[in-house]
């Protein structure tokens, strides 16, 4: 049995739908011109031997080229070779309806197939992604798939390291979503959560939701992005689920809370260990404004603790005890992030990685060796 078996893109190989059943096949049709309600996509090659149909775009293309990327695809045609069992043609070629398929995701994923150049340019859109993760999922187009979660996990790491040294690059002091696989736009991160949310890519979600969460240095500001949406890649808002924007805001005050009582818990650990240095007093009022009191600020994943420029200044008990107490309990608040959100701990997350493909949710280590 073909390992496609059990899919159901094809509903008529594998139920009883007029494609394919017990009875004998319907003879098929003449070739017939294009039907006038569907459009023709650009991609429309004349010697294609196969037309996909999704939404009411069809697209000429060739079987031989479907089935070297898709094992999906080249189970059915090897099912279905010949003149049947398909009962509509246009042009002679078979119709192959691609259900819930956007015809815009359809497009995008031929372009890449007969683009050599494709993987030559290092960013690619979020539609780009969007549509290799989607239909590279559900067609096992591998490469495709592989390569877009590749880019998604870069973009949305499951390690406090990665996510440093990426977010917080060439010194930046605010937290700011790497465009280096992906190209950013305000809306981004709502995209990404909406996408992780509909294919079950729920290992992208804790610094996804961590983002939304803190995009804007004032906790006002990041609720009223938070419920009113972002900017997309074409200038129309994006919006989260209403269940996703609940539990953002909720998570918001959650998240301010963990950063006093976690790495920056040492504001009041120090006091109580202080040589009685004035301006360690000093100091550590400085640092609780620069947290934004009374307007919260979202800063607690930040690599460089708030007053480290200052660090000198504080007596030496200070000085071990903020460093020491920031590092650590960052690193335990990474560890907590997936519960903030209600998702499982990470060990699950990379664990779900791993079902998706195998051991591509480890390449990023060497991402910028490929």
């Amino acid at each position: 049995m073909p390992s496609s078996a059990g899919i159901s893109f094809f509903p008529s190989l594998h139920h009883d739908h007029s494609l394919m059943s017990d009875h004998p096949a319907k003879r098929a049709r003449a070739a017939t011109n294009p039907d006038p309600t569907y459009l023709r996509s650009k991609i429309w090659y004349t010697d294609g031997s196969v037309i996909l149909q999704a939404e009411q775009t069809q697209f000429r293309v060739h079987s031989s080229v479907l089935s070297l990327h898709s094992t999906v695809f080249k189970d059915m045609f090897e099912v279905v070779c010949g003149d049947g069992p398909f009962d509509t043609r246009v042009d002679g070629c078979p119709v192959v309806p691609l259900f819930e398929d956007t015809a815009q995701d359809v497009e995008i994923v031929l372009e890449i197939l007969y683009d050599h150049k494709f993987y030559r340019t290092q960013q690619k859109s979020f539609a780009q992604v969007a549509a290799m993760w989607r239909l590279g999922q559900k067609y096992a187009f591998d490469e495709l798939r592989d390569e877009a979660l590749r880019r998604l996990q870069y973009t949305f790491p499951c390690a406090l390291a990665d996510f440093h040294s990426r977010y917080f690059s060439d010194g930046a002091t605010v937290a700011t979503i790497p465009d280096t696989y992906i190209i950013t736009y305000p809306g981004l991160v709502f995209d990404a959560i909406n996408l992780a949310r509909a294919t079950g890519l729920v290992s992208i979600l804790p610094a996804a939701f961590f983002m939304a969460c803190s995009a804007s240095l004032e906790h006002r500001s990041i609720q009223q992005n938070i419920l009113h949406g972002l900017p997309g890649a074409s200038g129309a808002l994006i919006h989260l689920s209403s269940a996703d924007k609940a539990l953002c805001i909720l998570a918001t005050t959650d998240l301010v809370e963990k950063q006093f009582n976690g790495p920056y818990s040492w504001l009041h650990s120090c006091a109580h260990h202080c040589h009685g240095n004035p301006s360690c007093y000093r100091l550590r009022n400085v640092v609780r404004d620069a947290l934004g009191v009374p307007i919260p600020r979202m800063i607690a994943l930040d690599p460089h603790m708030s007053g480290e420029e200052h660090a000198e200044q504080f007596c030496l008990n200070c000085r071990t005890i903020s460093q020491t107490v920031f590092r650590n309990r960052q690193s335990m608040l990474w560890e907590q992030l997936p519960a903030v959100f209600g998702l499982p701990p990470w060990k699950e997350l990379k664990g779900q990685m791993l079902q998706f493909v195998g051991s591509s949710c480890v390449l990023h280590e060497s991402w910028g060796r490929r």
